[in-house]
């Protein structure tokens, strides 16, 4: 039996318990022991259920500065930002992190999104995999010397890489200083954060990589959600329509722009202000505090609204229904301009004057149904894939003298 720590440090969404769900469950049936230390230990349960696991509490930034994310041109000024400042800082959390595999003594660890966790494992002896959608798993740069993970967006003109790689000296130094008062050999650059992984687990499929399909890697897919409540519509006769968002700063322009545009919309909204639950519904609109099944609702739904959260995306993606997507960070945003790119949603942004335009269009233009369903028809069946098979046969070939 081997001890097995999944970790995860960034992210609010539960589409990262969602990656480890599948990993936790394979070596649970191989025999091993498995510790969770998670962000939200709240969230756990809704993913987990009952399955007989350890957890522990993550440690992370708790004091992140708002701003924003889609003015950062690489990874690099994501990690600065979101997961330390400073040399003393990131000291703290790296202390942590050891203390933490200290205490849990792990055979192998997973990192679902957990940058700081990656460097605090330099220097140790257990087994790394990465877990994630292609966000979480930046890619290694093509040839030495190459900025680190610049985002899709990011001009790649001769000035910009220089100011990239002077930024990634920056960070790298910064880390290194840390290392070195723990007595941790430093890294050489800062693509070796990740790059001192044994393997990884890309949770998604080429279609939807953040960073673009990856050449002879091996993509598992997602996984679908839960089975959960049917939708439950409102009465009126117009298109269905299914929102899953969070509040934001142009939600009631949005509600207007619906109410007016007549559709069915069933809207699950996080953070939903009182006033305007009240306010909006109706027979045109109707609000769910519950989870909605996914699978229901791409059968029944003439499009559907949502961030671009990559889990539900994918639902939605697979059963090739169009989409609305308000991108809230830079994650929701690459993965909005890809199936923008693609023809199958359209994207808004979560503090324009009105959706009126997007709304019109998706409720006349069949050409964007059209396209999603091309594209729901290059994602291969997930029994295809065999992610479970293939999660055995890694761990197995990691652990081989601890598996059964």
């Amino acid at each position: 039996m081997a001890r097995v720590l999944c970790v995860w440090e960034l992210g609010s969404d539960l589409g990262h318990l969602s990656h480890l769900r599948l990993p936790i469950a394979v070596a649970l049936q191989l025999g091993h022991e498995v510790f969770l230390a998670a962000r939200q230990l709240d969230r756990i349960a809704a993913v987990m259920g009952d399955m007989p696991i350890t957890c522990l509490q993550a440690p992370f930034k708790q004091v992140a500065l708002a701003g924003d994310q889609a003015v950062f041109p690489s990874y690099t000024h994501l990690l600065a930002r979101q997961c330390f400042s400073g040399v003393d800082e990131l000291e703290m959390y790296l202390r942590a992190w050891r203390a933490l595999f200290d205490l849990v003594k792990p055979d192998i660890v997973l990192f679902e999104h957990s940058p700081t966790a990656l460097i605090a494992a330099c220097g140790y002896g257990f087994k790394k995999v990465l877990v994630g959608n292609g966000f979480a798993i930046p890619p290694q740069p093509l040839e030495t010397g190459a900025p680190f993970a610049p985002f899709v967006n990011t001009p790649r003109t001769s000035e910009v890489l220089a100011g990239l790689r002077s930024d990634d000296a920056v960070l790298l130094t910064v880390i290194n200083r840390a290392l070195e008062r723990l007595g941790v050999a430093g890294l050489r650059a800062l693509a070796d954060i990740y790059g001192q992984a044994h393997e990884q687990f890309l949770m998604t499929l080429p279609v939807l990589d953040h960073f673009g399909p990856r050449p002879g890697q091996r993509y598992l897919g997602v996984e679908p959600p839960k089975a959960r409540l049917a939708p439950a519509w409102p009465v009126g006769a117009g298109p269905k329509v299914f929102g899953y968002l969070h509040a934001f700063p142009s939600l009631e322009n949005l509600l207007q722009d619906l109410r007016s545009a007549n559709v069915c919309a069933l809207l699950h909204v996080r953070g939903l202000p009182p006033a305007l639950r009240e306010a909006y519904s109706g027979e045109l609109i109707c609000f769910t505090d519950q989870l909605i099944d996914l699978s229901t609702v791409a059968e029944q739904a003439a499009w559907v609204i949502n961030h671009g959260n990559h889990n539900t995306l994918a639902s939605f993606v697979r059963s090739g229904v169009p989409q609305l997507l308000i991108p809230l960070h830079q994650e929701h945003l690459f993965a909005a301009l890809n199936l923008v790119a693609q023809g199958c949603a359209l994207m808004a942004y979560q503090d324009q004057s009105g959706f009126s335009a997007e709304i019109a269009a998706l409720n006349s233009n069949p050409q964007i149904r059209l396209r999603a369903a091309q594209l729901s028809a290059q994602c291969p069946d997930l029994a295809s894939l065999d992610a479970a098979g293939h999660i055995a046969r890694v761990l197995q070939s990691l652990l081989p003298s601890l598996s059964q």
